[in-house]
């Protein structure tokens, strides 16, 4: 690991702690009270929007390696992005909370089965590359599950503290996490950067922007036609249509230690946030 990998790792526990701090014990009793729209996010996050990956990435002109990056995209729910755009915009952020919540202990199986899958059908012929699972449990619990969970009990017992900390740390990580983007979008590889050029970044738009409009839009509507309520419809497109580009480029990057298959997240980081966010307001106001 160079130290662009490092400062990556730091600063998703930095973020995953500021999720935990932000949250309390009571807060997990949503999982319980909103089981159908709960379970109907976890399906659409964890098995519908992979399979939308995998089919893209069949069909799309894509290297190996970056249809390998695109499922990895989609197998990196996102956290304390989607959950912002969830408050900012008066969603449901309590079912917003709890699906994060779930998929946090969910990923720990889900991304090394689905990125060792993605690996034996894009790449079998290519390279020896695979993706430990006991290491794979490690990383993921060491930069989501265990900050989390200090968060959640600094919270607890220092929640004065952790209220006046909260947005400090936004802003820490806003800044950390651009660094860390400039630094694997302008660097070469020998800098830890992915060495995208922009040839790569108009060959992968379509690909990355096929599968998060196709992600949000259908799950906005298929959880209407579920019966859930137009609030309920918007949060969970907004989890299934934004996902974290930088649990998805410290797997692709750090772990497979392979460039090119951080290029996808890096491509699908430029629009996401403000297609989910425009995509939420009109929603969300279509249905009040």
């Amino acid at each position: 690991m160079n130290f662009i990998d490092y400062l990556l790792s730091a600063v998703l526990m930095l973020i995953t702690f500021a999720i935990g701090s932000s949250l309390r014990f009571s807060d997990f009793e949503n999982i319980f009270k909103k089981s159908k729209p709960l379970y109907l996010g976890l399906f659409l996050q964890m098995v519908f929007l992979p399979i939308c990956a995998f089919i893209i990435a069949e069909f799309m002109n894509l290297s190996p390696a970056e249809k390998v990056g695109l499922v990895i995209v989609s197998i990196c729910p996102g956290g304390t992005t989607s959950n912002f755009i969830s408050y900012l915009i008066k969603a449901d952020t309590a079912l917003a909370v709890a699906l994060t919540a779930v998929n946090s202990l969910l990923i720990l199986l889900t991304i090394p089965v689905l990125s060792n899958w993605a690996l034996e059908i894009f790449m079998g012929g290519h390279t020896q590359v695979s993706l430990p699972i006991i290491d794979m449990v490690w990383e993921v619990a060491k930069v989501i599950i265990i900050p989390a969970l200090l968060g959640l009990f600094f919270n607890r017992f220092f929640p004065n503290i952790s209220l006046k900390i909260r947005f400090p740390l936004k802003v820490v990580n806003t800044i950390l996490l651009g660094m860390v983007f400039a630094i694997k979008f302008f660097g070469g590889t020998e800098s830890g950067g992915s060495g995208i050029s922009v040839d790569e970044i108009w060959r992968l738009l379509p690909a990355t922007l096929l599968m998060h409009l196709i992600a949000m839009i259908c799950s906005y509507f298929i959880a209407l036609k579920s019966k859930l309520s137009g609030v309920q419809a918007t949060t969970i497109s907004i989890e299934v249509g934004l996902q974290n580009t930088a649990l998805a480029i410290l797997v692709a990057g750090t772990l497979l230690g392979n460039a090119n298959m951080t290029k996808p997240a890096l491509v699908y980081a430029i629009f996401s946030f403000f297609t989910t966010f425009a995509f939420a307001i009109v929603t969300i106001r279509i249905k009040k």
